[in-house]
């Protein structure tokens, strides 16, 4: 019988090993950008054209190579980085396995450009799909430029599993902020198709947060800081307030190296425990220091996914340092010493002579005294003024508890029958109530409104409890949808345009749904890449953040995308109403709820919020029964 193991065609063995390295064109940036970082770089470019799949370009100004590292550094496990496995744990460069430009070279066309500072005459190396096409000398700048292009060109079934272009840019830019971020000290600027997206210049850490993120994150970034002799940690947290429910802007450095651990960031995360939803993710830009003896970066091909020597010990530590900026940023004003603006220093005024305060006092006064000489039954405050308005003159503390009771009972005892004539709720104005609003309001009795939050009534002898929040999410869903389908809402054109800024791909995101925002009542107007002017919107929203809520808006959109897969109109008119309700104030009064009920029973599906859960409990006698049984 004869052998069948056979060693595998260099070729074969290189695509393999890009199977691993490089899965899609984010990949591919990635490990160019770190080789040109590790050569040391003050300014880097990056040239992107048709999502990477026709062209990934990264110049740099570094160090170069000579006429033969040029060529030997498409072989496998060539490298400058490590000489021996002890150097495995000491690693302080981006790349060491030397399989990042053979896997690229494996299936694309490259064409490597490289002059060392001190030589006459740069390299230009050819290869496609690992072999050799030209290695000669040529005129060349100092520093590196390498070109993929026709990336996956020899491998259709991996070129057939890349998403959309827009999705493929995304981890593009994504892998490019990562490295960005982290090297501040290094200029970077991003191509593509000819146009240039991002450019941003050596700076510190926050500056440079701010470049790639936006300037709204100026007011948003907590410093944090500690030193030991273990670690060092530094880098910016964000506001509670502030908190998202996309992981979108989580950073985590260790050693200058992006990476993920799931045990830091759940350290990050549950220091806000009870400052933010359980359900939202706050955003961080975060740097560690360790010993490279205590770090293994070796366990995946990627590089992202490290191990610690004490994660417990790591955790402790990020996890103290984290809820002291958080306690100490939250309780006394933010000094921003990185700032470059200069000191604003007016001039103190003269001396004065200060007087302390005084206080009168009226020994004649009497709480329960009114204008006209009786008594009333309320103490000072609103609660004792209504209740003197309801029930007239009290005398004494036992009638004031009467009133309490009567006026539980008299809350809406006129309601009973016939609407009354509808109060509007600053609903945004996207859509007005239908005409037989009135007709499908089943008859009620007995309402009341709870607590500023449940609208409590009988209906045909059912008690029914209606939760007013996710009613008006609801009302508004629908409301949105019929805007965007039939008839737009009127637009307030706004005497000063209000100004936002947004990440970069949220800006693109936006401009894809200007349209459907128009709609809506919003008049949108770009500015630059990253800020927008609101020109216009819906009259009865003057009061609300613009910036928060299309921010939120936004990053809602792209949750809903990725995870639930949502119709475009559907889900902005979702993402926009669950956004909205954040913003809107509680139920003030009656007739606020009887607004809320006659448009929710309006609805196509009143029982039911947008979110699936239910807006209206039926508490049937039985169940009441059983309360007291």
């Amino acid at each position: 019988m004869t052998d069948i193991i056979h060693l595998l065609p260099d070729n074969v063995a290189n695509q393999i090993a890009a199977g691993e390295v490089i899965q899609r064109p984010a990949s591919a940036v990635k490990e160019l950008l770190e080789n040109a970082v590790d050569a040391g770089a003050t300014d880097i470019q990056l040239i992107i054209k048709d999502a990477g799949r026709t062209l990934i370009q990264v110049t740099d100004n570094g160090s170069g190579m000579s006429f033969n590292d040029a060529r030997l550094c498409f072989e496998r496990h060539a490298t400058s980085k490590i000489s021996c496995a002890g150097d495995l744990f000491k690693i302080s460069t981006k790349g060491f396995r030397g399989e990042a430009l053979a896997s690229v070279a494996a299936i694309a066309h490259v064409e490597l450009k490289t002059r060392r500072i001190d030589d006459e005459l740069g390299t230009l190396v050819s290869i496609a799909g690992s072999e050799a096409q030209e290695h000669k000398p040529i005129a060349a700048p100092a520093g590196t430029s390498i070109a993929v292009k026709n990336l996956f060109f020899n491998v259709p079934a991996r070129r057939n599993f890349l998403k959309s272009d827009k999705i493929e840019f995304g981890h593009i830019e994504e892998e490019f902020f990562r490295v960005a971020l982290i090297h501040h000290n290094i200029a970077f600027s991003l191509y593509q198709d000819d146009k240039l997206t991002v450019k941003t210049p050596a700076s510190n850490f926050k500056q440079r947060i701010i470049n790639l993120m936006g300037t709204h994150f100026n007011d948003k970034l907590y410093p944090i800081e500690q030193d030991t002799e273990i670690i060092k940690i530094n880098g910016f947290i964000t506001k509670p307030e502030n908190a998202k429910k996309k992981k979108s802007e989580q950073y985590l450095f260790i050693n200058d190296r992006y990476v993920r651990h799931s045990l830091l960031n759940f350290a990050i995360e549950s220091a806000y425990k009870e400052l933010i939803p359980s359900d939202y993710k706050p955003a961080y830009f975060i740097r560690l220091y360790v010993e490279p003896g205590t770090i293994d970066i070796n366990i995946s091909p990627t590089k992202i996914d490290v191990k610690l020597q004490d994660e417990r010990l790591m955790f402790g530590f990020l996890n103290s340092t984290v809820k002291k900026s958080i306690g100490a940023y939250t309780l006394t004003p933010q000094l921003d010493f990185e700032s470059d603006r200069g000191l604003d220093m007016s001039l103190l005024a003269p001396p004065a002579t200060f007087k302390p305060p005084t206080v009168s006092v009226n020994p004649n006064y009497n709480p329960f005294e009114n204008k006209s000489g009786g008594k009333s039954g309320g103490g000072s405050g609103s609660y004792g003024a209504s209740c003197h308005k309801e029930h007239g003159s009290m005398a004494g503390w036992e009638d004031f508890l009467k009133g309490i009771k009567q006026e539980t009972v008299q809350i809406a005892s006129s309601i009973n029958g016939d609407m009354q004539e509808e109060s509007r709720l600053p609903l945004s104005g996207a859509g007005e109530p239908s005409n037989n609003a009135q007709e499908t309001v089943p008859k009620y009795e007995k309402c009341l409104l709870l607590a500023n939050c449940f609208i409590v009534c009988i209906i045909r002898d059912v008690l029914t409890v209606i939760d007013s929040m996710r009613a008006l999410e609801r009302i508004l869903y629908e409301n949105y949808l019929e805007a965007l389908q039939k008839t737009p809402v009127v637009i307030q054109q706004l005497l000063f345009p209000e100004m936002i800024t947004l990440t970069p791909g949220s800006a693109e995101l936006l401009l894809e749904l200007r349209e459907e925002f128009w709609k809506l009542g919003y008049d949108i107007e770009q500015i630059d890449r990253t800020q927008f002017a609101v020109n216009g919107m819906p009259g009865d929203e003057s009061d609300m953040p613009v910036q928060e809520l299309i921010e939120y808006t936004i990053e809602n959109y792209k949750s809903n995308q990725f995870l639930h897969k949502e119709g475009k109109e559907n889900n902005i008119a979702l993402s926009l109403c669950r956004q909205k309700c954040r913003f809107l104030k509680p139920v003030q009064n009656m007739e606020e709820a009887i607004s809320i009920m006659q448009r929710l029973f309006a609805c196509r599906i009143p029982d039911t919020a947008p979110c699936g859960k239910k807006t209206i409990h039926l508490v049937q006698v039985e169940e009441l029964k059983n309360l007291f049984h």
